[in-house]
Order: C-alpha cells, then sequence, then structure tokens
C-alpha cells in the first residue's frame, strides 16, 4: 500500500482549506492509498462548514483514497472528545476518541473514552493512535495484541522542535511492536499552548534503508511518501516476536 502523510508548516492552519486541496490533489496524482493529517486540524482551521461534512466532500471529489483528516473535539451527550476518523469514497470506516489525556487536555474538559477501535481498510487492519496517546504504550501493544498493522497518529505534541520527545511517541511504539505507522504532526498554537511535531512514515528497524525506524521523514513538500511492504514486515516479526512474550489476559478491559 501507498501511504502519506500531510506536512504542515507553521502558519498553515490559516488557509487549510487549500492545504487540503493541495495535499488530496498531490497524493490523487502520486497514486497514494491513504494520508493522513495533523491533529487539532478541525480546531484551528477555519472550515466553513461541519469538519465532517467538508472532510466528506474531499473524500467524494478524492475517491479512493482513505483520508485521516487530523482530529477535532467532537460534542457527544454532554460530553467533548478529542476524536479523529478515516473516511473513504464519503463514508467514515474508522472512528477513535482519544483514550487518556494530558494536563492541558483535561483543563480543556475533555473527556476520555475506553476502547480502541480496530478496522480492515485496503488490505490493512488499522487504528489510530491519536495524539497524547502514543505516550501510553499500553495503547500500542494493545492494538498489537489485536494483530492491527498499521497505526494512523495524527498528533499534536506541545513545547518546541524536540527529536527525543517525539521518537519517545510514535517511533518507539512502532519498534517495541512491530508495525507500521504514519505519523502526522501539528506546528502552531493553540489555546495559549504552543506545539510541534512533524511528519514521519515508520517500520521496524530492519526495513529501513538507515536502519533508523524510518521509511520516510519530513521535508520540504505537501506530504511524504512510503510503500508499505507486509511482506517483510512478517520477516522481521519472525526475528523476534515481542507479542508472544506477552500475558494478552492482562490487556483485558485495559483503558477502563
Amino acid at each position: 500500500m501507498r501511504v502519506a502523510a500531510a506536512v504542515f508548516k507553521r502558519g498553515d492552519s490559516g488557509s487549510c482549506i487549500r492545504k487540503y486541496e493541495e495535499v488530496l490533489r498531490e497524493c490523487e496524482e502520486k497514486a497514494v492509498d491513504l494520508v493522513v493529517f495533523p491533529a487539532l486540524t478541525g480546531e484551528v482551521c477555519d472550515f466553513e462548514e461541519d469538519f465532517i461534512e467538508k472532510i466528506r466532500d474531499f473524500s467524494l471529489r478524492y475517491k479512493d483514497i482513505a483520508i485521516n483528516p487530523g482530529s477535532y473535539f467532537e460534542n457527544h451527550d454532554g460530553k467533548v472528545y478529542h476524536s479523529s476518523f478515516v473516511m473513504l469514497n464519503g463514508e467514515i470506516k474508522l472512528f477513535q476518541r482519544q483514550l487518556y489525556l494530558a494536563r492541558w487536555e483535561r483543563e480543556l474538559g475533555l473527556s476520555r473514552d475506553t476502547a480502541l477501535k480496530i478496522a480492515d481498510i485496503k488490505g490493512y487492519k488499522i487504528s489510530i493512535i491519536l495524539s497524547t496517546d502514543v505516550f501510553y504504550p499500553q495503547v500500542s501493544r494493545y492494538a498489537a495484541l489485536k494483530g492491527v498493522n498499521l497505526v494512523l497518529s495524527p498528533v499534536a505534541i506541545k513545547g518546541q522542535r524536540n527529536f527525543a520527545r517525539q521518537i519517545a511517541g510514535v517511533w518507539q511504539n512502532v519498534q517495541q511492536n512491530l508495525f507500521f505507522a504514519i505519523e502526522s504532526g501539528f506546528k502552531g498554537e493553540y489555546k495559549g499552548n504552543n506545539f510541534y511535531s512533524e511528519a514521519a512514515i515508520h517500520a521496524p528497524l530492519e526495513m529501513t534503508k538507515d536502519d533508523d525506524g524510518f521509511l520516510a521523514k519530513e521535508v520540504d513538500s505537501n506530504i511524504i511518501i512510503a510503500e508499505l511492504n507486509e511482506v517483510e514486515r512478517q520477516k522481521a516479526i519472525s526475528k523476534f516476536d515481542v507479542i508472544k512474550q506477552l500475558n494478552i489476559n492482562s490487556y483485558k478491559g485495559i483503558f477502563r
């Protein structure tokens, strides 16, 4: 599968509609199957319509591209959740609410969910590990135990550029659990907090050119692209299958 992560620079949130259009047009030109956008896009971008409906409009125009549009704050039954989804041909195929909350998220009055969702999309078993959840290893481990082989990760990491902090999230989880992951990071300010995180496409070390765990890193472009090879991933797992060492029963009901 050919996948992409959208690269947003500081200031791109002021022209989101144009940026989405540019990213999706390039994905279409380069035959991308699935693309991930940064976290908080539904909040910082000035969408004239409802976020989901605007993404549905894009999805119907750019058919056959599975779109993870980033994230937004969802109002549901009197609670507010940090939520994300995957849409394909105008239909939501996977919907996920954040499972754990950082202090700044709790201060905004957000609520947490208690279930990690999984969906089969374009031949891969996919989960969304959203923003702060990347720093809770039990989320990734649970996904791996359930057979997820591709994680989508729209993230917003507080602070200035800090590569060590970023690899403590998605990169580390990929190396411990040996799935693929697509990460797209938000750069900018929201509610008085500064964020900086980059785009990357991750794979087990043995599958990457420089043995560094990156199939693609952020560059000065709208997107980064990589080809996922499930056969090669299985070879990497065969060398050391971490999941076989775990007590699966200990993960039952872990998010409650």
